[in-house]
């Protein structure tokens, strides 16, 4: 029993400090890379919809490696993983430094959205094996990749500052891949410690009813908050008419926030229970984008904004952990799998639907609508989300 606490200390969270550096330096450009992506396609001669492609491709690589790599990562290393995760990472960056055209770039995606997953999946699992406070865990963990990609904003100021946006897009990425290989370097350095024993189902995963609604949740969630966060930067350039150095001044409190409070918005919601964190955020969400329709000042809008990711923060890890709590341990990878499945159909659909909506009715209709839909959704998350103190696990299901 004590040999087995300490190899769950090791993948939980009293050690995550040794992970957090690698993790921090590969997600330098996480943060300026949404807002660098759609100016830059536009520098090339990209159409809207060529962007849009950009931004579907990365999701829908993720949603086909989660399917496939979910009960791989049950059987193989977490710190595995952990690894080829770094290695794509290096991959994506240089590609990205090389791309000046579509087929480049959607390579680049591709394999960006292969690297994230498989951090993902890997951290997921590394988590929930603790078994005990997913949410903060959780939290944490974000929080460490916005904090590295708070440090690339400034990165990307100052090699933009020095160089013109098609020079420096390939000096920025150039400089993100050293520094990933760096992390790889550093990771490989960090004592292997012997995981957790897991005996793989021979049978496939069949989720609960429970857990079937908070996938269904879950979609819905990543459809309305996908279709208004991929129009930011082209909302503030029609609303506001903001250039890049007034669009990053005005994420600056967001991406604090997002770099600092997200252990203690994980630690938040496993304090005053995932449904409550969940329906608290929601109804705040919609509140705030619909006086942000209202606001005509950037300063103004930078406050509001802030909340709002607050909020979408707090519900995500809460929905998170709502759906991993009472999963067994030999299953995670599974769980996680099928549940950002969900995830990334709510990316792809999101994007999609919000582009159409921006382009043939106007800026402003993609958020009155998510705003409308979040008002209306209330409902039907009070009936659908299971109550905070019951636990729902997963059954082996025969083939």
């Amino acid at each position: 029993m004590l040999v087995e606490i300490k190899e769950r200390r090791y993948f939980g969270f009293k050690n995550y400090n040794k992970l957090s550096i690698p993790i921090l330096i590969v997600s330098l450009p996480l943060l300026s890379f949404d807002v660098l992506l759609p100016i830059y396609t536009k520098e090339l001669g990209f159409t809207t919809f060529q962007f849009t492609m950009l931004v579907s491709v990365f999701s829908m690589t993720q949603l086909v490696m989660r399917l496939i790599l979910g009960r791989v990562s049950d059987k193989y290393s977490r710190r595995f993983i952990f690894l080829v995760s770094l290695l794509c990472f290096v991959a994506a960056y240089f590609v990205l430094s090389a791309a000046n055209k579509l087929s480049v770039l959607l390579a680049a995606r591709v394999i960006n959205g292969a690297a994230n997953i498989l951090l993902s999946i890997s951290l997921f699992g590394i988590i929930a094996d603790a078994n005990h406070s997913f949410a903060q865990q959780l939290g944490r963990f974000d929080s460490n990749r916005n904090l590295g990609g708070f440090i690339g904003v400034g990165l990307s100021f100052y090699i933009l500052s020095q160089y013109d946006l098609l020079n420096g897009w390939t000096i920025l990425f150039a400089v993100c891949g050293v520094a990933a290989v760096a992390a790889f370097v550093y990771a490989l350095t960090i004592p292997k410690a012997p995981e957790p024993k897991r005996i793989i189902y021979p049978h496939r995963v069949a989720l609960s009813p429970a857990k079937r609604k908070i996938w269904v949740v879950n979609v819905l969630f990543c459809t309305g908050f996908s279709m208004i966060i991929v129009l930011l930067i082209p909302y503030l350039q029609a609303a506001f008419n903001a250039d890049i150095k007034e669009i990053a001044i005005t994420f600056i409190l967001p991406m604090l926030a997002s770099s600092f409070l997200g252990s203690w918005l994980g630690k938040l919601g496993d304090r005053i229970g995932y449904r409550k964190a969940v329906s608290l955020s929601v109804i705040i969400s919609a509140i705030t984008i619909a006086a942000i329709l209202f606001s005509f000042r950037l300063s103004m809008f930078a406050l509001l904004w802030t909340l709002f990711i607050i909020c979408s923060l707090m519900l995500t890890y809460s929905m998170d952990a709502m759906f991993m709590k009472g999963t067994s341990e030999k299953n995670i990878g599974a769980a996680y799998g099928k549940y950002s499945t969900g995830s990334n159909l709510g990316l792809i659909i999101g994007p999609v639907l919000g582009g159409f909506l921006f382009d043939h009715y106007g800026p402003t209709i993609p958020y009155i609508v998510f705003a409308a839909v979040m008002v209306l959704f209330i409902p039907l998350l009070l009936t659908l989300l299971p109550k905070d103190k019951t636990v729902y696990p997963n059954v082996p299901r025969r083939t």
